[in-house]
């Protein structure tokens, strides 16, 4: 437990006061501008969602135009923001925004809908009405740790979070519980982070054991997941100002929809083939897995994949219209590039 809690909440929300960045969803706040931001930052960083905040604001500036665009639209001012779903998700809420008559108004009520688990319903329901509930994410683990010198090895974050929700709600300062778990986070982000923590910044220096005893550099304590390997080859094919790209069926896990470029199998290639001519190897990490994507060039003439529905010649007229994941659009620009330089 943490010792006079009244002084360390009124230290952190001073400290949150003077030092809080500057950001979209921050500067005349609303429920909406609370909820996309949330969606976004479910699994990604602040810095790589500021430009998709800002354009996706400009063009569904409130719940109903959210709701009423077509979801195509709607993934497609998503697209290389990953994880798809949240997209999809968070067009639904709208839905349900526009459609209902009420707002939903406690922790349980936002749980209740798509794409909304404890973290966000406490995020949104704090930031934006006030309600007194503690968020815990891998930030406010990290500060809780520290604070508390807490030695507990977890077997992974889920548990770090479950562990640590009590301290954190005890802690929550109940008459500005949107600040207070802001300032939390932002604590654990820009000041107590992962790898060289500012103590000398810190405004809780004085109430952190892990400081005290000199430990904070080994909290807290989760066994990380090993990441799985995989490699991938895929075929850069070209005809009459068209590529073939391989769209991406609507049972699939992740970027159903969406087109990419194709594996060589699905060409009834190997990478032995001398048909193929490497381009570039990228290496790119999702969730728990580390990807090599061998990109070759291949020849159009007299690839066979008749029947494949799922292989379509695209005209370059249309790249930018159709749903491309964000790191294969960028490839494929670099790629077309250099042949324009050709």
């Amino acid at each position: 437990m943490i010792n006079h809690p009244t002084a360390f909440r009124l230290a952190l929300l001073t400290w949150y006061q003077q030092n809080q960045r500057s950001l979209p969803w921050r500067t005349e706040p609303s429920l909406y501008k609370t909820v996309v931001s949330e969606f976004m930052l479910q699994q990604t960083q602040i810095k790589t969602a500021l430009p998709y905040f800002e354009r996706w604001m400009q063009r569904f500036p409130d719940f109903k135009t959210l709701a009423d665009a077509e979801s195509d639209v709607v993934l497609k001012h998503w697209e290389g923001l990953g994880y798809y779903n949240r997209a999809r998700n968070l067009h639904k809420v709208a839905q349900w925004m526009r459609d209902s008559e009420e707002v939903p108004d406690t922790v349980e009520a936002w749980k209740a809908l798509p794409g909304i688990g404890d973290y966000t319903a406490a995020a949104i329901a704090s930031i934006a009405q006030g309600i007194p509930s503690a968020v815990v994410d891998g930030n406010v683990v990290r500060v809780l740790a520290r604070l508390t010198n807490e030695q507990t090895a977890f077997a992974n974050n889920g548990k770090a979070v479950d562990f640590f929700k009590g301290l954190a709600n005890t802690l929550l300062d109940s008459e500005s519980p949107g600040d207070a778990n802001q300032a939390m986070m932002e604590l654990g982000a820009t000041v107590c982070t992962k790898g060289n923590p500012q103590c000398g910044l810190c405004p809780l220096q004085t109430f952190c054991q892990g400081f005290a005893q000199g430990s904070v550099a080994d909290l807290p304590k989760i066994q990380r997941a090993k990441r799985e390997k995989v490699k991938l080859n895929r075929g850069l094919a070209i005809q009459q100002k068209k590529i073939l790209l391989h769209k991406i069926g609507t049972e699939a896990k992740r970027l159903k929809g969406h087109y990419e470029i194709p594996n060589l199998e699905s060409l009834n290639l190997s990478e032995n083939s001398d048909r193929l001519e490497v381009v570039s190897i990228r290496r790119r990490a999702i969730s728990n897995q580390s990807i090599e994507e061998q990109l070759f060039r291949v020849s159009a003439e007299g690839l066979s994949f008749e029947g494949d529905e799922a292989l379509n010649w695209i005209d370059f007229s249309e790249i930018n219209s159709i749903l491309l994941s964000g790191p294969h659009r960028r490839w494929l620009k670099e790629y077309l590039q250099t042949l324009d330089n050709n």
